[in-house]
């Protein structure tokens, strides 16, 4: 567990994840917060996506754009996708613990 931690921290840090990314898993970790849960559908996060990019003075994403950040982190295996008819039902999970993924947003 201790490499895949290291692996978690060497992509959120040292830029191999965009600024996007790093936004989605932020979205992610506040939207479990919100529900008290470690699961939630894609629109829940997507949600918190739109408004952290605001309060960070960015151009939200449209839902393609955001599915595509959605994707990439399921495909390096930070999050569990489970597919969906409707891709706004997706549900997401984290593959690493929350503390994990804050401390290495935290020494970006």
């Amino acid at each position: 567990m201790c490499y895949f931690f290291y692996l978690i921290c060497c992509y959120l840090q040292h830029r191999h994840a965009s600024n996007q990314e790093q936004i989605f898993i932020k979205a992610v970790l506040a939207e479990f917060r919100r529900l008290g849960l470690e699961e939630a559908t894609f629109q829940q996060i997507y949600q918190q996506h739109i408004g952290l990019c605001r309060l960070e003075g960015l151009q939200p994403p449209t839902i393609s754009e955001t599915m595509l950040v959605c994707t990439r982190l399921g495909a390096c295996r930070l999050l569990l996708v489970e597919s969906s008819k409707n891709d706004l039902h997706l549900r997401v999970r984290l593959n690493v613990s929350q503390d994990d993924v804050m401390y290495a947003l935290k020494e970006d």
